[in-house]
């Protein structure tokens, strides 16, 4: 079994293994990593500043200031001009959006944002869902900048974009829609290669799922198909898998997402994990040539002690360099998120590590 893993899965091998059975084979083959063996790239973040309770963070830069925006009741967000030292500076909302109350009448948090810029505006997507289920609504806000000083300073709500029921009113935690299985949470907007415009979300059971969008209306594009990028198998002890991202670089798409519960304080393994493929479609490879649709996915980061629970990352690049930014939580401050950032530095193989150089 153990040959499978260090070769590629071919589209007629997927065919013949089939997913759940490929899930089991990865699982009895022993075809997970072992931890990093690495000095990792130290957090350039000073978490004497307003690096906490940052959590499932997302970077943008405007104006020679960088912004990064946070779950929150009413979504946070924080500037800094240098990357370490960092101020809070309100929140996208002043109150829950009303469309999210009619969809969710017990949404209480804008969570998971994701900010971008796409012809000429920012684009924050967010979402909110009832804890424990995957009732989820993914919604999209619009500003001209993001600078609440500067005169044009505006968020324009334009309401739910991606929405997933319970297809059982006693089973909550299997979602979709008509057409897929799904959870319309931490979705990551994304422009291929094409400038076709994509969204990348979800989360355990209906996996990590990708479709087009309309590029003018920025919502699923008409009879667009539901692709399942990644998955777990779900009878393991802890199944989860969400908060994917997608970057591209020298050829390659590159799929991060992190796995394991993120919030179960001291018992929480939460990770990030990626693989990589040569279209924005997939298959996703990790470093094994395991697909991630059957488990697969490289170890990333799993610590940074003494923080734990490093994961749900977004990647900002520079003129000179990528930037890895996530959240880590402390345990010796009730396990609050702290903000971090840190070089991503690539293997001569094109794979991304955190590893000092």
């Amino acid at each position: 079994m153990s040959g499978i893993c260090s070769s590629t899965v071919t589209p007629e091998r997927r065919r013949r293994i089939g997913p759940w059975l490929g899930i089991a084979l990865l699982t009895m083959a022993g075809c997970s990593e072992p931890p990093l063996n690495c000095q990792i790239n130290r957090n350039v973040v000073d978490n004497g500043t307003a690096s906490s309770p940052i959590h499932d963070p997302s970077i943008e830069h405007f104006d020679g200031r960088y912004y990064v925006y946070s779950s929150s009741a009413l979504g946070s967000f924080y500037q800094s001009a240098d990357l370490r030292n960092w101020q809070a500076s309100g929140a996208v909302f002043d109150a829950m959006p009303d469309w999210l109350l009619r969809e969710i009448p017990e949404a209480d948090h804008i969570g998971a944002p994701d900010i971008s810029y796409y012809q000429g505006r920012y684009l924050l997507f967010y979402q909110s869902h009832i804890s424990d289920t995957c009732n989820a609504a993914t919604g999209l806000a619009t500003n001209a900048v993001l600078d609440p000083k500067h005169p044009d300073y505006e968020w324009v709500d334009h309401g739910l974009i991606l929405r997933s029921k319970p297809f059982y009113d006693d089973v909550p935690i299997y979602c979709g829609n008509d057409e897929a299985t799904f959870n319309a949470i931490d979705a990551q907007f994304f422009v291929d290669e094409e400038n076709t415009p994509w969204l990348v979300f979800g989360s355990t059971i209906g996996g990590i799922t990708l479709i087009q969008l309309d590029p003018k209306t920025l919502k699923p594009a008409d009879d667009a198909a539901y692709t399942t990028l990644a998955q777990r198998w779900l009878l393991q002890e802890d199944p989860i898998i969400e908060a994917p991202f997608i970057t591209f670089r020298d050829g390659y798409y590159y799929l991060f997402m992190s796995f394991n519960h993120c919030c179960i304080y001291d018992d929480t393994s939460y990770q990030m994990r990626f693989g990589r493929s040569k279209e924005v479609t997939g298959p996703y490879i990790d470093q094994q040539g395991w697909p991630l649709y059957l488990g697969g996915g490289s170890l990333l980061i799993a610590s940074d002690p003494p923080f734990v629970a490093t994961g749900h990352g977004d990647i900002m690049q520079t003129d000179d360099r990528h930037w890895l930014v996530h959240h880590a939580k402390l345990p010796a401050k009730d396990h609050l998120a702290h903000l971090q950032i840190r070089a991503l530095n690539w293997t001569e193989d094109q794979w991304p590590t955190v590893c000092q150089p």
